[in-house]
């Protein structure tokens, strides 16, 4: 029986395999190689168009290990659909006239009001060139189609290319032409990569460029019967739109009164912190961010609330693949409670405290204070923190769940600490208690923060130097201060450009504006330069190099202040009194760290200390510019905080580098994603091996069992250049993490793997040593912890059968289905969905 092609149309054709081996000639030769009959398909029944295409792009991308042009070939294939779809079927055959055709598409989707009208003066104020289509991978590719990168007509089908996506992200931010020019040359380049918000809503009717949301949640059931609150339903509610316009939410549960407690107004007892989180859990599930994106949350409880064990094991044992899967949980802890947890305060009792009572007694919220010193009637019991603390250790090693966020290490680098300040008639005591999804952005409730990331890999070229310093001249320092400047500037006009509907989150974004410019590319740096990511060489580069872009990002939001006006609580900040917030948090930390680093063992005492001698050499190379920079803040700064390294999950594919400052996480794995499942080798490291004459069978076969090179036939030099996140030792994380917070003032994403053999011990001196060397937040990933991940590494293993027993690759949305179909393939999306491996639930940034 013939097998049949299904078309858009619904129209039925009978199969061609010589019609699908020109289409993928014609592929090959706009990449000028040639592939003819080379590619054999032939598919077992019935196939869509687009499955078709898809069958051939994987066939051509399981031979580019061996010959790179076929990957080429997928490449071009897919972007040949999708300029098929966006520019028409007769653009392919003459292939001019792209600007024209790209404004004539806009003016469609204004008239069809999927864009605002106001758009096209600008957008027709210069062309989108194609050469960046070009540049992309096949994986960047695939994201951009399925991963609502791209907008989509009335008809469902693909409205644009990747260039003309940039253009309108790029005119959406500008206040003029000539900054659109700017923005849309970073972007293009993949020097700087806006993160996800601003490529799903640029231009459109919810126009909201913010990836970083946190609520307050009050003790209270709605703002109904308890006016000039925010209670539990009004967060529920405020969380629904932020999901659904591509947002992630934290929240801090700490004032919700324990389990058990006495409900006055319905004489019973209270359900307590868990039970309320379910209820935005199924939020989540329900809302799905409006099929952009799955949903991304923290949800967080101090340390001193009396439910704390029932939440460090609310994800833990049987429930860890069950119970709040679109939640990251995290525990707040203080200085107090982790002095006494490492026996540095003789007495370990720690107050559980009943926050209910605490508001009474004293008519401050606890989660405002950052040392409790509880009224007798408030204390519902006693920890033993030590004892506590393992608990926490022993909870992450289970599942990765929960991470710890230390709050006074959060707050030394706050410099509106401890203000009385008032938004939308909202009186509050300014401090971060509060952290995004994968906390990298640290907040008062209703904060919210815009995420850009330069892509380091942009900034260095391939280094032969053999002392550090050689190596640092061949980073362009220039073009890095420059990326930090431009990039400053589009996060704080996006602030004014950006609207969430929900009153007191768009007035406090404008009050404080805050921008959370990151990195992506960091590992790859790493490799061109020829430096391990476990090695000293690599600490002191992380800290170099977020001290360069810090002093050029903040030093560029004391322009714009001059220009446009500073942040609206900018007289009552440090920033006025001439202080710079991370020199600040860098005088704490190691002040700390001279009290504390008697209670780690000989090893951690030298790393911590060797830290501090390079932070101080960093400070030592800034110095005349710091104190310059010093001067400059006190006139004035438009940003209250100006760093802070995201995950980059999505943004990082597709900018084709490295995640945030992650290293590299395997060399060949599985990748599951919301945009499907995609297949990849890090290829990178395969064409380094290549060009080397070091890619053999033998080191191919290791690559793709294992993911990692530790067991392949090469020097121990090369094996430790490209060692991976599961090989590099918890120690080489932490520092990793710690080095690059002396520069940040706000947060890190970083997970710190772990192999599935560590030992419960490994958790809990890393938990305390990135306490003592200043890191916000913590989060463990023992590998296979959990029955489901988000990369499995190697290709070969047990793993990979069972997946492509169910059907590994997912549909996606088609490039050429119907309505229909699309719709279908869009519930088939939505059940079969992944996760971002540096961010638990959802790819904040």
């Amino acid at each position: 029986m013939a097998v049949r092609v299904i078309k858009s149309s619904g129209h039925r054709e009978e199969f061609s395999e010589d019609k699908l081996k020109s289409s993928l000639a014609k592929a090959a030769r706009d990449v000028g190689v040639e592939v003819d009959g080379e590619v054999s398909i032939t598919p077992k029944g019935d196939v869509y168009s687009y499955e078709l295409s898809d069958i051939a792009e994987l066939e051509l991308l399981r031979r580019a290990i061996d010959d790179p042009k076929y990957a080429a070939v997928a490449t071009s294939h897919l972007l040949g659909r999708v300029y098929k779809e966006a520019l028409g079927k007769d653009f392919l055959k003459h292939k001019s006239g792209y600007g024209e055709r790209a404004v004539a598409k806009f003016e469609q989707l204004a008239s069809e009001g999927l864009i605002k009208g106001e758009a096209l003066s600008l957008l027709r104020a210069f062309e989108p060139r194609p050469d960046f289509d070009r540049s992309l991978s096949y994986n960047a590719l695939r994201l951009f189609t399925n991963g609502n990168y791209a907008l989509r007509g009335g008809d469902f089908r693909l409205a644009e290319t990747p260039s003309m996506a940039a253009w309108r992200v790029a005119t959406a931010v500008a206040r003029d032409t000539e900054m659109a020019r700017r923005y849309y040359g970073a972007i293009t380049s993949l020097k700087i990569v806006p993160a996800s918000p601003f490529w799903f809503n640029a231009w459109t009717k919810k126009e909201m460029f913010a990836s970083c949301f946190t609520l307050e949640v009050e003790d209270c059931l709605s703002s109904l019967s308890h006016p000039n609150r925010f209670c539990i339903y009004d967060a529920l509610a405020y969380s629904g739109i932020i999901q659904q316009l591509g947002g992630g939410v934290g929240y801090d549960f700490s004032l919700l009164r324990p389990e058990g407690d006495v409900v006055r107004g319905s004489v019973g007892v209270a359900s307590g912190p868990i039970s309320f989180m379910k209820l935005f859990d199924t939020n989540v599930e329900v809302i799905k961010q409006g099929g952009k994106r799955r949903g991304a949350q923290m949800g967080t409880l101090h340390v001193w609330h009396p439910d704390v064990r029932k939440f460090i094991k609310a994800k833990t044992g049987e429930l860890k693949d069950a119970h709040l899967q679109n939640f990251n949980i995290s525990v707040f802890a203080d200085d107090s409670f982790m002095e006494k947890a490492l026996g540095l305060d003789k007495d370990p009792r720690y107050p559980l405290v009943n926050p209910r009572i605490y508001l009474e007694k004293t008519g401050r919220k606890p989660v405002e204070e950052l040392r409790l010193s509880p009224p007798q009637e408030a204390v519902a019991g006693w920890a033993d923190a030590r004892e506590l603390f393992r608990e926490i250790a022993e909870g992450a090693w289970d599942s990765g769940d929960p991470g710890v966020i230390y709050k006074d290490n959060l707050n030394a680098s706050n410099p509106l600490l401890g203000v009385e300040v008032e938004v939308a008639g909202y009186k509050f005591r300014y401090v971060w208690r509060s952290v995004n999804p994968c906390a990298e952005t640290v907040q008062n409730p209703f904060e919210v923060c815009n995420l850009t990331h330069i892509n380091l890999a942009k900034f260095a070229r391939e280094c032969t130097g053999k002392t550090l310093e050689e190596k640092l001249a061949c980073i362009d320092w220039d073009g890095l201060a420059e990326a930090a400047r431009l990039g400053t500037r589009f996060l704080d006009e996006a602030i004014d450009r950006s609207r969430t509907g929900i009153g007191i989150i768009d007035e406090m974004n404008r009050a404080t504006r805050k921008n959370g410019l990151g990195i992506m590319g960091f590992a790859e740096l790493l490799i061109k330069l020829g430096i391990p990511y476990a090695s000293w060489e690599a600490v002191e580069l992380i800290n170099r190099i977020m001290a360069w872009i810090y002093v050029n990002a903040l030093d560029e939001s004391a322009e714009l202040a001059r220009e446009r006006g500073p942040f609206k609580f900018f007289e009552e900040s440090a920033y006025a009194r001439g202080e710079i917030p991370v020199l600040k948090f860098q005088d704490y930390v190691w002040g700390k760290w001279e009290r504390v680093r008697g209670a780690f063992p000989p090893e951690l005492r030298e790393a911590g200390d060797r830290l501090r001698e390079i932070t101080m050499r960093t400070r030592e190379w800034l110095g005349p510019r710091l104190e310059a920079l010093r001067e400059k803040v006190k006139g004035g700064v438009r940003n209250s905080v100006v760093l802070s390294i995201a995950p980059t999950g999505r943004t990082s594919i597709l900018a084709g580098t490295t995640s945030g400052v992650e290293p590299v996480f395997a060399l060949a794995f599985i990748r599951n994603v919301t945009v499907g499942t995609l297949i990849e080798y890090y290829w990178p490291a395969v064409e380094w091996l290549r060009a080397r004459g070091l890619w053999t069978p033998q080191v191919r076969k290791t690559v793709e069992e294992t993911g990692m090179l530790k067991d392949a036939p090469l020097p121990e030099e090369v094996k430790h250049l490209f060692a991976t996140a599961m090989e590099i030792g918890w120690l080489w994380h932490v520092l990793m993490q710690a080095s690059a917070q002396q520069w940040v003032d706000q947060g890190i994403s970083k997970t710190i793997n772990m192999p599935a053999n560590a030992p419960k011990e490994d958790v809990y001196w890393a938990f305390a040593l990135a306490w003592a060397l200043g890191v916000k937040g913590i989060t463990v990933y023992r590998d296979k912890s959990k029955s489901v991940q988000v990369i499995y590494t190697g290709l070969k293993q047990e793993i990979k059968k069972k997946l492509a027993d169910t059907k590994i690759i997912v549909k996606p949305v088609a490039l050429e289905a119907s309505i229909e179909e699309a719709a279908e393939q869009a519930k088939l999306k939505a059940l079969e969905e992944g996760k971002d491996p540096y961010c638990k639930t959802g790819e904040c940034g």
